[in-house]
């Protein structure tokens, strides 16, 4: 063989191994789709944290980092890490049950030292992933579910940090109970809703969703609070 075509080939050879360890490195580095699958259970009452089709549903850990402070006056570092986040789908609704770690009870605002606990389901509600996480922006809103300890459930519609606004909705329900080790928390809402009352559920195959937690004896609330800093994948 011509050492001009002996170089050709081993250049052509050199070529094609760095292609194939690119495309390894690539694979390898492409990260795990964050996802949360949702039981399909017709006929079942998941109401209740304590339900029995909650042994079935799949658990799913999430990790929580602290809030992006968008105010000057959010000051602090919550204390929540990580929640487990469980659905199902029962009929045309929608039950999603958060569990985590809280050592204290805390279920009404006490001065300026201590507030109440909670948590929120977040959805997008154009339904698109390009929606920014931290609370939507002018032109992509975001709908909250928001529980908090003192007995208020509250459906939220916000276009930015600061913009929360309560939306009437009396099909948004919750159920809360305490465990050994913190909370465990039921928010359940029908997959259909009118347009302004927030996301629409019905038919989507995937969703995404995000989560928050707030500890009120860590003096958590609005923006002091534990966060997905990025969208999940709520799968049906």
């Amino acid at each position: 063989m011509k050492p001009s075509n002996l170089m050709k080939q081993l250049t052509a050879i050199g070529l094609a191994a760095a292609m194939a360890g690119l495309a390894a490195t690539a694979v390898q580095a492409a990260p795990a789709a964050k996802t949360i699958r949702v039981l399909s259970a017709a006929g079942v009452d998941a109401a209740s944290p304590e339900a029995e089709v909650w042994k079935k549903a799949p658990v799913t850990q999430v990790s929580l980092q602290p809030a992006f402070p968008g105010h000057g006056s959010i000051v602090g570092t919550p204390v929540t890490e990580r929640l487990a986040a469980q659905a199902v789908r029962a009929g045309d609704r929608l039950y999603v049950k958060l569990a985590w770690s809280d050592r204290t009870v805390n279920t009404a605002i006490k001065d300026t030292v201590q507030f109440v606990d909670g948590a929120a389901v977040q959805f997008p509600v154009n339904g698109k992933a390009a929606t920014t996480p931290f609370m939507g922006d002018a032109k992509n809103p975001v709908n909250v579910w928001h529980w908090r300890a003192d007995g208020h459930t509250e459906n939220l519609v916000a276009k930015g940090f600061g913009t929360s606004t309560s939306v009437p909705f009396e099909g948004l329900k919750s159920a809360a109970v305490r465990t050994d080790s913190g909370w465990a928390v039921v928010l359940t809402r029908s997959l259909k809703v009118k347009p302004d009352e927030g996301v629409s559920l019905q038919g989507r195959k995937s969703i995404p969703v995000a989560f928050a937690a707030w500890d009120g004896a860590n003096q958590e609330r609005d923006g002091l609070k534990a966060v997905t800093l990025e969208w999940w994948q709520l799968r049906f």
